[in-house]
């Protein structure tokens, strides 16, 4: 029964996705937004390609890998719904911690940068685009629900469940939710300040299904501004293959430009923006400057 489930996610993904992007393609089309841009979309819809190949050649070793932690457990839940929900919970805290360390260390964000690539926020191009690269990395950071007596299987199902919540966050077509809503889960508002490039907005909100993650870790920030969508220095190109490759192509750079190599170790594993030399500037450094601007404008 649950092997069977974990087949069908694709198909129920694939059954919600299409409407709900033809929709908004179509309250696009007819109130003239510019939410789409059809090179934008292909390219997106490209790199989606990439990352659908990796994963599906990587599941079986994620698979494995998490038989393998289930070996080392220290407890057991017996598979079934119990398990599922509490798989839940357990991945999209795991979830959390990924997703903020692939904004907070420069070699990880060579692949995520791909995902926020895009100056559009829509479900058909932005919830799509995504890197060949992240596959490799899920394993590890989802092996600790499995050490805790979640059955792997448990774990996966969890994991795609909640892939699929994270798509429908991907649009600018829905306002600000209930405000117990907007409290608990993450919601098209949380995601927006996520997938922007304001100051304030940077390295906020990376909660999947629940947003509380972020209010008690202290990354939580509300729309209030309009989001400026894309990253601060653009790719400017359609084309997949650079787009998926940018990050990267930037980080080799700055490693064979830095001299020493506990420098260049640094630089892969310091937040993005640091320099050796001290010129550079993260997230967090220039969050801190616009406070002050903010504040010396208010007094």
């Amino acid at each position: 029964m649950w092997a069977d489930l974990n087949e069908q996610i694709p198909y129920i993904a694939l059954a919600i996705y299409l409407p709900l992007i033809l929709v908004e393609l179509a309250l696009s089309l007819k109130h003239q937004s510019g939410s789409y841009q059809w090179k934008d979309t292909l390219c997106s819809v490209t790199t989606a390609s990439f990352y659908l190949g990796t994963k599906f050649l990587m599941k079986g070793t994620t698979l494995f890998l998490l038989y393998i932690a289930w070996e080392y457990r220290f407890a057991e839940l017996q598979m079934g719904w119990l398990a599922i929900i509490c798989a839940y919970f357990a991945t999209d805290f795991l979830f959390y911690w990924l997703h903020r360390m692939i904004h907070e260390v420069r070699f990880a964000w060579a692949a995520h940068i791909v995902h926020h690539s895009s100056e559009k926020f829509n479900l058909g191009g932005t919830s799509l685009r995504q890197s060949f690269a992240e596959p490799f990395m899920e394993a590890l950071f989802y092996a600790p629900a499995v050490l805790l007596g979640l059955h792997p299987l448990a774990v996966l199902i969890a994991i795609e469940i909640n892939l699929i919540y994270m798509f429908w966050v991907h649009t600018e077509k829905i306002n600000k939710l209930p405000a117990w809503f907007e409290w608990i889960f993450s919601t098209p508002s949380h995601h927006r300040v996520h997938h922007a490039k304001n100051v304030q907005y940077r390295d906020k909100n990376y909660g999947g299904t629940f947003i509380f993650w972020d209010r008690l870790f202290g990354t939580f920030e509300a729309e209030v501004e309009k989001p400026k969508f894309g990253i601060p220095e653009p790719v400017n190109s359609y084309n997949p293959l650079w787009v998926s490759v940018h990050g990267w192509v930037a980080l080799v750079k700055d490693i064979w430009a830095t001299k020493g190599l506990a420098n260049k170790i640094k630089l892969c594993l310091m937040p993005p923006g640091w320099a050796p030399d001290g010129k550079g500037e993260t997230t967090r450094q220039l969050q801190q400057k616009y406070r002050d601007e903010v504040a010396a404008g208010r007094s």
